[in-house]
């Protein structure tokens, strides 16, 4: 079984296309999925997928579900199995916005392409992704041979990274250990560039993300994405 997550119009033969049902968009027509559900409450048996696919679906998830779902969909991918992700390019876009030759009309077009369309309840990016985020993160969670693939459209610049689940197996706490190691630097710590613990807030901080991703990875919570 192969899994493209987020179809809306976009059908592909030879894989379970899902997306919300037709009352959760507002301009999209034609939608063609064999599966309307919230993507955070699928549940498949562990090895039962052979490909987990997304384009332009992975930046509507929050840091703590995100991180969740990589670790969810791991566990339902075979030996070998594939994981393909596009998300627009958080350093690309970056670049085209710190440039003066860009104008306030292109500048525009990227911030929508980053922060979302806002046309729907879903319809906000709520992280961003670029090649060493996708890199680090993914081999941290036991996927290995991230490959990448730019690709562009006008002004909007986006990224493809392609992986392979790995051979280690994780536990939950192993995943609990790597995801809490990816968050740390999501905090912020100003008195020394060497301080690697976070303290204070920051710390508590800390804790609340990884409740909130154990409880995604547990399937306790859904977040529209």
């Amino acid at each position: 079984m192969k899994l493209h997550l987020g179809c809306g119009t976009r059908y592909l033969e030879g894989y379970v296309n899902v997306d919300f049902p037709a009352a959760e968009h507002t301009v999209q027509a034609g939608l063609q999925a064999d599966l309307y559900a919230d993507i955070t409450a699928l549940s498949y048996p562990a090895g039962s997928v052979e490909e987990v696919r997304l384009h332009h679906v992975f930046e509507h998830f929050s840091r703590p579900v995100a991180l969740a779902l990589l670790c969810r969909w791991r566990d339902w991918l075979a030996p070998g199995g594939r994981l393909r992700i596009e998300t627009p390019d958080l350093m690309a876009s970056a670049r085209l916005l710190a440039s003066p030759f860009r104008s306030y009309d292109k500048k525009q077009q990227v911030i929508r392409h980053l922060f979302g369309s806002h046309e729907a309840r879903w319809a906000i990016h709520w992280d961003g992704w670029y090649r060493e985020r996708f890199a680090v993160t993914l081999r941290a969670l036991g996927y290995r041979e991230p490959r990448f693939r730019r690709n562009r459209w006008g002004p909007l610049r986006n990224i493809e990274v392609f992986a392979e689940k790995g051979p280690q197996s994780f536990a939950v706490e192993d995943y609990a250990a790597a995801v809490r190691s990816l968050l740390v630097p999501s905090t912020v710590r100003v008195r020394t560039v060497r301080r690697e613990v976070p303290e204070g807030s920051e710390a508590r901080m800390l804790e609340v993300w990884m409740d909130l991703w154990r409880a995604a990875y547990e399937g306790r919570v859904a977040e529209s994405g």
